[in-house]
């Protein structure tokens, strides 16, 4: 019993991250089949890019990406079936036969991601030293996969160890938090995602704790700001509004005023820089559908309608119109990022029990109203400065998605996700904290009960969506739309020859 009680009472809430994150993290990690992670291939081939030292993604014959071995491209082949079709399932001898392939580094053709080609090289930051040290060694294509994976869930497990530490108060419900099903699914991956979710949070962290427990903000206290905001904004520009945390500071921690208002300015400088920074090189990288290489577009993860330049000019000659559809998108993919901020796997394909989803939401509540916070507490303009960093992020993801995915024009948003929120939805759960709630006892337990039993479905839950077979009988087929000259430049013969896969059948080729 006293056991129980030292694990329960004298466990802290960073130690209790890095042990759940560490082993479950890993489990996820190898059950979950490569590239089965929402624009996962791509990510891999940006990221490999900048191992070489490629910064900037290429722009040639109208088409967008980079020059990367034909080996990457043709590992990837075995888990395309995959994406979207729960009924097709995948085998560890299809996975372990990926590991013959060597690199060929000099075996080389252009590929197309102009979605991941977007990104700066921040955002790929640990996949990239992971995959140059593998490179180095002469590492199989497949190992710079999971080295890449491995690596970047390692760097996000001591950045988020790093970030609990930092918090002033709340500390269990950020442990809490970073390891929901969708938190630790993504952020054992390749994408780019991964970078941008550790530095909100630390940026988060860090700004509270000048607010409430340093006395004076030093110079070197500024330089940190600055330093990560700068790298927040140029992995994704739409998480810049976390910026306005700055206000939570009293402006009796500065020297005088004068000091306070100049410093918030250069803040203001160095962020709005960025974002002009990183806009003029996607502006000069951007390529639209209509625009893109007709032999190759259908294949580029492209959609036919969108076009970031005309959506944009549509919205500023619109009037309210950006505001009518941010509320009707809200509204109707409800249930879309709903239950996928909780966990929806895959391809946001493989979903969790929608009773699940509702109880994660009323603890996630609990422990937000429960994890008391010492002697620190928010006051109204407190929660106003963060409800208004809240819902500037929000409608900067809503706008970005819009710019790219939507028709011109179109009144909904259909690619709402909920990872998108996960970098700010902290600040969400943050306002529902109550320094006089003094019922924080039984919230460790709970935690602890909690994240073993939803990470264990978890694990069942990809286990039965990519390997059990019971329901299914084996068949050979060739997926009818095959082609995989519009991944690749016609040239590379390598990789023009069908290859034959063994899995389960759709119903709609039965």
């Amino acid at each position: 019993m006293k056991n129980f009680k030292f694990i329960f009472y004298k466990l802290s809430p960073d130690l209790f991250f890095v042990v759940f994150a560490s082993f479950f993290g890993l489990i996820i990690l190898l059950l979950t089949p490569p590239f089965q992670i929402p624009d996962e291939i791509n990510h891999f081939y940006r990221a490999y890019q900048i191992s070489e030292g490629t910064l900037i993604s290429i722009k040639q014959d109208n088409r967008v990406g980079g020059f990367i071995p034909t080996s990457l491209i043709k590992i990837t082949e075995p888990f395309l079936y995959l994406r979207w079709n729960k009924n097709v399932k995948t085998n560890y001898k299809t996975i372990l036969e990926q590991f013959k392939i060597p690199l060929n580094p000099e075996e080389k053709c252009f590929a197309d991601f102009p979605n991941t080609a977007m990104y700066s090289p921040i955002a790929y930051f640990p996949q990239a030293i992971s995959i140059f040290t593998l490179r180095k060694l002469h590492a199989p294509p497949i190992y710079l996969f999971y080295g890449a994976r491995i690596f970047t869930l390692i760097f996000w497990i001591c950045s988020i160890f790093y970030t609990i530490r930092l918090m002033p108060f709340l500390k269990w419900l950020f442990a809490l938090i970073a390891l929901l099903p969708m938190s630790l699914f993504i952020n054992m991956s390749l994408s780019a995602d991964v970078v941008t979710n550790l530095l909100s949070f630390i940026l988060i962290a860090y700004t509270f704790k000048l607010s409430f427990l340093e006395q004076t903000i030093s110079i070197k206290n500024f330089i940190i700001t600055s330093l990560l905001l700068f790298v927040l904004a140029s992995s994704k520009l739409v998480y810049t509004p976390l910026i306005l945390l700055f206000l939570l500071i009293p402006k009796e921690k500065f020297i005088n005023k004068k000091t306070y208002y100049i410093k918030l300015i250069l803040l203001l400088i160095i962020s709005l820089g960025t974002v002009l920074f990183w806009s003029t090189i996607l502006n000069s990288l951007y390529t639209p559908y209509a625009e893109y290489n007709i032999a190759f577009r259908d294949n580029a993860n492209l959609m036919q309608c969108a076009d970031m330049h005309e959506q944009m000019q549509y919205i500023l000659n619109h009037g309210l119109y950006i505001l009518i559809v941010f509320v009707i998108s809200m509204l109707h993919t409800f249930n879309m990022y709903f239950q996928s901020y909780i966990g929806t796997f895959g391809w946001l394909d493989t979903e969790l029990p929608i009773w699940f989803i509702y109880f994660s939401y009323a603890i996630l509540v609990f422990v937000a109203i429960a994890d008391r916070g010492n002697s620190i507490s928010l006051k109204s303009y407190h929660k106003k400065i963060i409800s208004i960093s809240l819902i500037a992020v929000i409608c900067l993801v809503l706008l970005s998605q819009h710019l790219t995915w939507d028709c011109v024009g179109g009144m909904i948003i259909g690619t709402i996700q909920g990872r998108y929120f996960i970098p700010a939805f902290p600040l969400l759960f943050i306002l529902l904290y109550n320094s006089k709630f003094n019922h924080s006892k039984p919230i460790v337990p709970i935690i602890i009960i909690f994240s073993f039993l939803s990470l264990l479905l978890t694990i069942k839950t990809l286990y039965t969506r990519y390997y059990d077979t019971t329901e299914f009988e084996s068949t050979t087929i060739i997926p009818a739309n095959y082609n995989l000259s519009n991944r690749c430049c016609p040239s590379c013969q390598a990789l023009q020859n069908f290859h034959l896969y063994e899995f389960f059948p759709h119903p709609a080729w039965q």
